[in-house]
């Protein structure tokens, strides 16, 4: 089907009606249109069994979908337009020609290889290529690696490189028909009209097309290209607020910030008129002897893979996925509607050290300026903690390493520092390897006078999904994702057992929450359901089991584990005590490409860059948000989301989130 419209489009661009560059350039845009339709219909077909589309809806979305194909294609297309043009006596000699061909030869290798990624790309993350797509390109070594592991690249590439061969057997006559005809007189201006008159249309639509049509976020994200898609995430990464999202009074977010995260045992700090939630939090007399802190964070470990509100057959198909996070949690401090803040490893970082919430783009972990910004490890040291990172992989990842060091952190280690690497993936050492170094590293720590906290962060459980052999049973009804899942549960199954060998078990808390769910989907604008996390607090001679099931963030860790270890302090964090949430009360907060939402638990509004503020009710649980009209949502909540945000937003550039580090 391909081969006919190619042939029709070859033929009639071979009159000599058309100057053989621009028609040269026009065969090349209508191929870019067919390939970027194809993918469209493969996930439409995908979006199809996800939500339920009308036929007009998806009519509109395929409308403004190839509206946007072709003006991405223009305005991508007209250097090469400009390079026939501007250098066709070069590309008439040999070795330009040779390079003209080469150059098509890789372009088309980039845009069909594109093509085929954006299928994998949304089979992962239910979207077309966004910010974490940017991320992944700043990486090239761990992208290549991971693909390579991940898929079969011998049956893959041969497929690439087929379709790319047979294109070039398309194009390669046109575009020495292209080279080798000198320019006649007047062909610059009717070319260029024609071209200028395009971009003209084409940069009009890309600045102003309407991109969301329906209600369904993933029905919406058919109607963008993907090429547009990865250059817009790649230019507003990071992205303003002011003017741009939907504001608020300062003199009347500030107190509305502090009503927020005001407590029973808090007491303001801060004047009047400054931007900033310092106050006091009182846990009662210090406590006669500090306990140690030991946090992991489980990668992509979210409340799908502990999941206990379905019917009974299906909770125990979850619990064959993680029976150690359920032992673990039956003897902790259990909090099951936690959310976290973004799909992000980073946006986790963010929230539980920093306690920060979501700002527009990319997260503050990965942003100049968060050096130094408030946190937990520069509280903790103020009380005589020393602290230490572990990270299963490389340090250098996702600016990890540096934020970590300018947070608060004594001792920041990687992959490189583990001396047992028994078996890894691109993304770094399997879970039991840094487990065991961890466990050596926290006996050094207990070997020396005063408490510690001990960070670590595992990696397994994500794409490529590969673990030790002859570690779990493989288990009847899992797929790929979750055995990975069962391996990095058992793997911290086996840390805690070997911990309460320790003498300094005793005397430690243990914190354990996923970083993100496993994979972002849903209809809705933000899938709130996809960011649950299980979030347990374990420290059996000094914690009582418990299930708790308020509305909480992950920004919520810090004060929590603060208020556990009964340390009075002087607070500048967004989160709040878990355990004193009045019933019913609670609040999350995250962030998806450039959205980002604010919920109580019974209503959620979702701020957009083109200054809405989007309304749906909310309820805790593997349950989608449901859209609801404006009227019907408390003007309170929206007010309070548009106040966080923007007070994030401008304590971070002004530098008035980071008190703890200037101010020790």
């Amino acid at each position: 089907m391909l081969f006919v419209p190619l042939r029709e489009i070859s033929v009639s661009l071979s009159s000599r009606r058309i100057p053989p560059r621009l028609g040269f350039w026009l065969l090349c845009l209508g191929i870019f249109l067919l390939l970027a339709a194809t993918v469209r219909l493969t996930l439409t077909v995908w979006v199809e069994h996800d939500t339920p589309d009308t036929i007009l809806s998806v009519a509109a979305v395929w409308l403004i979908g190839l509206a946007d194909d072709g003006a991405t294609a223009i305005v991508l297309g007209l250097p090469f337009l400009l390079g026939l043009y501007v250098l066709h006596r070069v590309l008439r000699w040999k070795t330009g020609k040779v390079l003209a061909h080469l150059l098509l030869i890789g372009l088309l290798g980039v845009t069909v290889f594109s093509a085929i990624a954006e299928l994998f790309f949304w089979d992962e993350y239910n979207s077309r290529f966004n910010g974490i797509a940017v991320y992944y390109l700043i990486f090239p070594r761990e992208v290549l690696g991971n693909i390579r592991e991940s898929f079969d690249l011998h049956i893959y590439l041969p497929v690439i490189a087929a379709a790319v061969l047979v294109l070039y057997a398309v194009l390669r006559p046109h575009l020495n028909r292209a080279l080798d005809t000198p320019v006649q007189p007047g062909e610059w201006r009717r070319s260029f009209a024609v071209a200028a008159l395009a971009s003209l249309l084409a940069l009009s639509f890309l600045y102003g097309g309407p991109y969301e049509p329906v209600s369904a976020r993933t029905t919406n994200e058919l109607a963008v290209n993907g090429m547009h898609s990865i250059l817009n995430a790649f230019l507003t990464n990071d992205s303003k607020y002011d003017g741009i999202y939907p504001g608020i009074d300062e003199a009347k977010a500030i107190p509305l910030l502090r009503d927020m995260v005001r407590q029973d045992n808090t007491t303001d700090l801060a004047a009047p008129g400054e931007r900033s939630l310092r106050r006091h939090v009182d846990n009662g007399p210090m406590p006669t002897k500090k306990l140690n802190v030991v946090l992991v964070l489980e990668e992509s470990f979210g409340s799908v893979y502990f999941e206990d509100v379905f019917e009974e057959k299906q909770r125990d198909y979850w619990k064959t996925v993680s029976p150690n996070w359920h032992r673990i949690a039956k003897d902790s401090l259990f909090f099951s509607n936690i959310y976290a803040t973004g799909d992000r490893t980073v946006r986790a970082l963010e929230a539980v050290f920093t306690s920060f919430p979501p700002i527009p783009g990319i997260s503050t972990a990965r942003r100049s300026g968060s050096e130094g910004m408030n946190s937990l490890p520069f509280l903790l040291k103020q009380f005589g903690y020393r602290t230490a990172f572990l990270y299963g992989g490389p340090t250098s990842f996702d600016n990890m390493g540096h934020f970590w060091e300018t947070i608060g952190f004594d001792q920041v280690l990687g992959q490189g520092d583990i001396a047992d690497r028994g078996f890894k993936t691109i993304w770094g050492v399997a879970d039991e390897y840094m487990f065991k170094e961890a466990l050596g590293r926290i006996d050094k720590m207990a070997a020396e006078p005063g408490p510690f906290l001990f960070a670590c962060l595992t990696v397994s459980n994500h794409r490529p999904f590969r673990y030790p052999d002859g570690r779990i049973d493989q288990r009847p009804g899992l797929g790929f994702k979750e055995q990975a899942a069962a391996y990095a549960d058992w793997s911290l199954g086996a840390f805690i057992d070997a911990a309460r060998s320790k003498p300094w078990f005793d005397d430690t808390i243990f914190v354990m929450i996923g970083d993100h769910g496993p994979k972002v989907w849903g209809a809705a604008q933000i899938p709130v359901q996809a960011f649950r996390v299980p979030l347990a607090i374990y420290a059996p001679k000094h914690i009582d089991p418990a299930r708790n099931t308020v509305l909480g963030s992950s920004m919520d860790v810090a004060p929590t584990l603060l208020g556990l270890l009964g340390l009075s302090y002087d607070s500048p964090f967004f989160g709040v005590d878990l355990r004193r949430v009045p019933p019913g009360g609670g609040r999350i907060a995250m962030a998806h490409n450039f959205d980002v939402a604010v919920g109580d638990g019974h209503n959620a509004v979702v701020l957009t860059p083109k200054g809405d503020l989007l309304p749906y009710a909310m309820q805790p649980g593997p349950f989608q948000l449901q859209p609801v009209p404006a009227k019907a949502l408390p003007t309170l909540l929206m007010k309070q989301a548009a106040a966080q945000t923007q007070t994030a937003h401008r304590m971070f550039y002004a530098r008035q989130y980071h008190e703890l580090s200037e101010n020790p």
